[in-house]
């Protein structure tokens, strides 16, 4: 999209009307149209001539003189407010994309009378599946716009300007192919997908649903949601518990408002076969055994302004006894072929962990790492790190320091920080090897005491975390606090401003900060095995993992197991891929990974080892396994 229009639009106005009237009224300039009998686009078409000369002037952006009905629709949903879209997580669906599963629902449903099916699409923003699906019927049907829009297809959105955008949308697609017509019949509603009733619609109760239900959920993370939205996900059974995204519902939405031979296909989030927050919805799939077939596209963005990574799912409600599965670059899907897919049973998945969508051989490989020895998360403690929710004003790097005090310098000011409130802090996230601990520590504000007491019939030593009191803060501290104290404004909107703190200097998240030991320091993601090993026992952490130990001996060991190819293996088929070719490492990802158990010897033999080639030949060997 040419970047001038863009800017344009985004200095014009953020009003729905006046947007609207622009993008109409250019279209019809453009594209030539004039004379129009549609009474709902009459309403938009601007006449004045002040206002036609911001027309002129913004139809002088297009390139070669052309306005497209594909440009129309990525205009409006550009224009769509940021707070909007955070909200509602409207994005812009290419049309290769839409057509591709368009064309995949109806082979999949398979009848002969394509010109009577019923096509919904529950999120609809300004309409772009309807537009491919039109085209599609126009093509190989003999039913007009009119009867198009009349009987095949059905809209939902939340927002009612998405509704009349797809209105505009549809009414300029048929003007512009000859076929204006006075009123269009829509069948399109503002409302809630987590609420509306479909069976209140009458053509489609007669139908027993939507033969065909396609579309864009939306990409909404359970932080962002509002308390009604998180009130009506309780009322699906997919996202009743836990903390799920807004699009996990639309898959039981979808599939709950299929008539008996009906098909759903969605482009959407690719987490829900693996993340904790898909258990339920993955669960919903096996009891059901429906016929679901997915096109992963890995760690490719293709939303290129959404870090959000994407998979195309086509689901018949006929039962089927297994997933098929395929990772594919988006740009490839039309090549795609049945033999293509690799198909996984049901009986094979595990819902509660996730499922490994990888063929038998490679199974067979992940079932032997996972059954050897003692998985990971059994063997080893392994922890997040803290959260004070305000890195950059609790976390800093002194520019210098002298006997008492540490010097902070932020927004051109510098604060003292006595040095007996802080702790040394680091980032795993940007740790690359051992060499560099000392450089990345910094230190971070700590306004707790630790106390330990000694609790049960062993006399078990636990530490207690207590939060000083601002008097306590205030008397012992009185430059930290003075510099937390010019902070407390951004501090207070933390959690929304809705956070319950026992003092405001406290920080998010209580976790991870009585956590003692040696430490083996890990990122969220990397695109290769980084495992950092710390023998600072009093050292906190954040952005990161760590495992933890009071053996220094057993983490050297684990080190060298982590770091090596059959590890490495592990992970990239079994955890979430990014771009760029990284994975998570998270805890759930890493946790069964069995630990090969080691005799004395053994473990004396791998720590004498250091060539990568000496460590991946003997480990291979402890897990009977062999890589390339």
């Amino acid at each position: 999209m040419n970047q001038n229009i863009l800017k344009y639009l985004k200095e014009y106005s953020y009003d729905t009307k006046d947007v609207n009237r622009l993008l109409v009224s250019s279209f019809l300039v453009v594209n030539n149209i004039k004379n129009v009998s549609n009474t709902f686009i009459n309403d938009f078409i601007i006449s004045k001539e002040n206002e036609l000369e911001q027309v002129n002037d913004f139809i002088k952006l297009f390139d070669k003189n052309t306005f497209d009905i594909e440009e129309l629709i990525e205009l409006f949903e550009f224009v769509i407010s940021p707070q909007d879209k955070e909200v509602n997580g409207a994005v812009f669906t290419p049309e290769y994309i839409r057509k591709h599963i368009v064309q995949q629902t109806i082979e999949k449903h398979n009848t002969e009378a394509l010109s009577n099916l019923k096509f919904g699409d529950i999120a609809c923003g300004c309409g772009g599946f309807f537009k491919t699906i039109t085209e599609v019927l126009i093509n190989e049907t003999d039913k007009s716009y009119f009867e198009i829009y009349r009987d095949n297809i059905y809209g939902l959105d939340i927002q009612e300007y998405s509704i009349n955008r797809t209105k505009i949308l549809l009414s300029l697609l048929a003007i512009k192919n000859n076929a204006d017509c006075e009123v269009f019949e829509f069948n399109l509603y503002c409302g809630n997908a987590l609420s509306f009733d479909w069976k209140t619609v009458e053509t489609l109760n007669e139908n027993n649903g939507f033969d065909i239900v396609v579309g864009n959920p939306p990409y909404v993370g359970s932080s962002k949601m509002d308390e009604e939205t998180k009130d009506l996900l309780k009322s699906w059974s997919v996202s009743s518990t836990g903390k799920p995204d807004l699009y996990i519902p639309f898959f039981e939405i979808g599939m709950e408002n299929l008539n008996g031979n009906g098909v759903i296909g969605y482009i959407t989030v690719n987490t829900f076969y693996k993340s904790l927050n898909g258990r339920s919805v993955r669960s919903y799939f096996s009891k059901n055994k429906f016929d679901l077939s997915i096109i992963d596209f890995g760690g490719e963005q293709l939303f290129k302004k959404r870090s959000t990574y994407t998979c195309i799912c086509i689901i018949g409600k006929a039962e089927s006894s297994s997933v098929k599965y395929v990772k594919s670059l988006s740009s490839k899907i039309q090549k795609l072929k049945a033999s293509n897919f690799i198909s996984i049973p049901y009986s094979n998945l595990d819902d509660y962990n996730g499922w490994y969508l990888i063929n038998q051989k490679i199974q067979k490989v992940i079932s032997k790492i996972e059954n050897c020895g003692t998985p990971l998360g059994k063997k080893f403690e392994i922890r997040n790190g803290f959260a004070t929710l305000k890195n950059n004003i609790f976390v800093f790097k002194p520019v210098k320091e002298d006997y008492e005090f540490y010097y902070l310098l932020k927004d051109g000011s510098e604060y003292k920080i006595e040095k007996g409130i802080c702790r040394n802090a680091i980032k795993p996230n940007t740790l690359k090897s051992e060499s560099e601990l000392e450089e990345k520590t910094e230190k971070l504000i700590f306004p707790y005491q630790i106390e330990t007491t000694k609790t049960g019939l062993f006399d078990k030593e636990q530490q207690i975390l207590k939060t000083l009191t601002e008097k306590e803060f205030k008397t012992n501290y009185p430059f930290a606090y003075k510099y937390l104290k010019s902070n407390k404004a951004i501090l207070s909107l933390r959690d929304k401003g809705k956070g319950e703190y026992d003092q405001w200097f406290a920080f998010g998240r209580n976790q991870a900060l009585t956590l003692g030991g040696f430490k083996l320091l890990f990122p969220y993601i990397t695109s290769k095995p980084c495992f950092v090993l710390t023998e600072d026992t009093d050292l906190l952490f954040y952005n990161g993992y760590a495992i933890l130990s009071e053996s220094i001996e057993d983490l050297l060991i684990l080190q060298k197991v982590l770091m090596s190819k059959i590890f490495w293996y592990y992970i990239e088929n079994t955890s979430k891929p990014y771009a760029g070719n990284y994975f998570s490492v998270a805890k759930n990802y890493i946790k069964s990974f069995g630990i090969c158990d080691l005799s004395v010897d053994e473990r004396e033999i791998l720590s004498n080892f250091t060539e990568q080639n000496e460590i991946d030949d003997f480990l291979m060997t402890k897990y009977d396994i062999k890589l390339k």
